[in-house]
């Protein structure tokens, strides 16, 4: 994908995508009576006042979706109505569904519809996404084999729209479908993306290894902590209902409302202590899928708290575990990473809660040249609470489910613990040596 030159466009409105006026902060300006640009088809606006308003900053993407969509319309005529010879038929779309890229002239047309759906996704709207992945999923029908890399855009972008089964069937039908190399991608009779209803919370180690495609681990990771932010909202909204007396009804459409995922209706069904066994399986599972990215890609996790460069970059070719393979990943999800409300701030959270739990090394690390290679402290610290991230991430579970004083925090109570058992642990070692000495000296 293109990286844009405003990262902005990665960086919209948190929570679940709507079609809402742009100069309308608030959700209740989202409707289905808004008026939508002739232009792009893709932007809407509460009255024909802020769509004028808004026709600066709002112009140069109309301008470039308006051209993909002429430029698609005509390669679409080229290939409906093509000369035909030995090498070009008719027209493909009635012939050659499922091995478009194997055709010269249909190329110029998958390309064109590439861009296009492309520049709906930078759009970002409820309207511009849902067009992008319908395009992405045509291409797929139009060509199985995928040679242009639909693939690794459709997972991440399945979960912006909350599509989040389909998105879990897919990334099993991909990391499954050709075990041995045999798959015969030519053979329209064989079965194609035909998984539905997978367990979502199944052990993941059959996709976990060090040749997992980037794209889809990433998808997997931001799928789990999706589901692990609705279990804290659950847990925060019964712990609340604990307090006073609601009614049932009542109750059942406030937990409604403060989850996301579409699977989490089956979470509201759960007890108490069944929400915490689901949470702690999801942990787990987070945690392997996450030492997997590492492996595959020590750059990503790195660049997700500062991805201004990765997302501005242009990455060409890349190769397994490179900077352009990070960077493509980024581009690719960060959009999704940042409307997920709640996964970066868990992240965050369990990056600060490594940090601070290393501060008791950092005179070990400034006096290590080879180690410190340069860095600050500071630069240091944060270099190592992104390497024990996963090791945290438990605590920032805890944190973002307790309703007490900060300092009271579940992090900052083990923090002290840990620090406390150390100090007594170093006290205990110091006074056994001593008493190691003074039995020398009376000898």
């Amino acid at each position: 994908m293109p990286p844009a030159t405003d990262i902005t466009v990665y960086k919209g409105p948190v929570g679940c995508l709507a079609n809402r006026c742009p100069l309308c902060p608030s959700r209740s300006a989202a409707s289905p009576h808004l008026l939508r640009c002739a232009g792009c088809r893709a932007f809407s606006y509460c009255s024909r006042e802020h769509q004028v308003a808004h026709r600066l900053q709002h112009k140069t993407a109309c301008t470039k979706i308006k051209k993909a969509r002429a430029k698609l319309e005509q390669e679409d005529h080229k290939v409906r109505n093509a000369v035909e010879d030995f090498m070009t038929p008719a027209n493909a779309f009635e012939t050659h569904v499922g091995h478009f890229w194997g055709l010269l002239n249909t190329r110029d047309y998958m390309r064109a519809r590439f861009a296009l759906a492309q520049q709906l996704l930078f759009l970002g709207t409820l309207d511009s996404v849902s067009e992008g992945l319908e395009h992405m999923r045509d291409m797929l029908r139009l060509c199985r084999s995928d040679n242009m890399g639909v693939r690794y855009i459709v997972p991440t972008t399945m979960l912006r729209l909350d599509l989040d089964q389909e998105c879990y069937d897919f990334i099993k039908w991909w990391a499954t479908c050709d075990p041995d190399g045999t798959y015969n991608w030519g053979d329209e009779t064989l079965p194609y993306l035909n998984i539905h209803g997978a367990d979502v919370l199944e052990d993941p180690s059959f996709f976990l290894h060090k040749f997992s495609d980037l794209n889809f681990l990433v998808a997997l990771l931001i799928l789990n902590l999706k589901l692990l932010v609705d279990i804290r909202n659950l847990k925060i909204t019964r712990k609340i209902f604990s307090r006073r007396h609601l009614p049932t009804e009542l109750r059942d459409q406030i937990e409604q409302n403060v989850v996301r995922s579409p699977l989490s209706v089956e979470l509201q069904k759960e007890p108490y202590a069944s929400l915490i066994k689901t949470e702690i399986k999801l942990l787990n599972h987070i945690r392997k899928i996450g030492a997997t990215i590492v492996e595959v890609n020590q750059n990503f996790v790195f660049n997700l708290f500062e991805p201004e460069e990765a997302l501005c970059d242009s990455p060409g070719a890349y190769s397994a575990g490179s900077w352009e393979e990070m960077a493509l990943a980024m581009q690719y999800s960060y959009a999704t990473w940042w409307e997920t409300e709640g996964v970066l701030d868990l992240l965050n959270d369990a990056r600060a809660c490594g940090s601070r739990d290393s501060e008791t090394e950092i005179e070990d690390w400034m006096g290590n040249e080879s180690a410190r290679k340069g860095r600050t402290a500071a630069e240091v610290l944060a270099d190592l609470g992104v390497n024990r991230i996963w090791g945290y991430l438990d605590y920032a579970v805890e944190n973002a489910s307790y309703l007490g004083p900060w300092s009271e925090r579940p992090s900052e109570r083990r923090t002290r613990e840990n620090r406390e058992f150390w100090a007594r642990a170093v006290a205990e070692e110091a006074e056994s040596d001593d008493e190691a000495w003074s039995d020398d000296d009376e000898d």
